[in-house]
C-alpha cells in the first residue's frame, strides 16, 4: 500500500509541476496576422503622449531593506566582539 501511495504522490507531483509548461505550449504554423486597409482616415486630432514618469520605489525598498542590512552587519560585528570577550579573552591566562 505505500509504494501506491508513494507513486500516486510522485505522478501528482510531476503533474503539477508539468502543467504550467502544458498551458503554454502552443500549436506550431498557427500564426495570424492583421492588416489594415490603406484607406483609413487620418485621425482628427493627434494626441501627444506624455513622457512616462519615473516611479519612486516603494517604501520596502527606501527604509525596511536598507534598515535590515545595517541591523545584520550590527549582528555580524557584535556576534564577532562576544565571541573575543567570552572564548579568545579567557583562553589563555597571565601566569606571575
Amino acid at each position: 500500500m505505500r509504494r501506491l501511495d508513494l507513486l500516486l504522490l510522485v505522478v501528482a507531483i510531476a503533474g503539477l509541476l508539468a502543467a504550467p509548461a502544458l498551458a503554454q505550449a502552443q500549436e506550431e504554423g498557427g500564426t495570424t496576422t492583421t492588416v489594415a486597409p490603406a484607406d483609413l482616415p487620418e485621425p482628427a486630432v493627434l494626441v501627444e503622449v506624455p513622457p512616462a514618469k519615473a516611479e519612486t520605489p516603494d517604501w520596502t525598498y527606501r527604509y525596511l531593506i536598507p534598515t535590515g542590512l545595517v541591523i545584520g552587519v550590527a549582528a555580524i560585528f557584535v556576534t564577532a566582539v562576544l565571541y573575543f570577550v567570552r572564548v579568545v579573552r579567557t583562553r589563555y591566562r597571565v601566569v606571575r
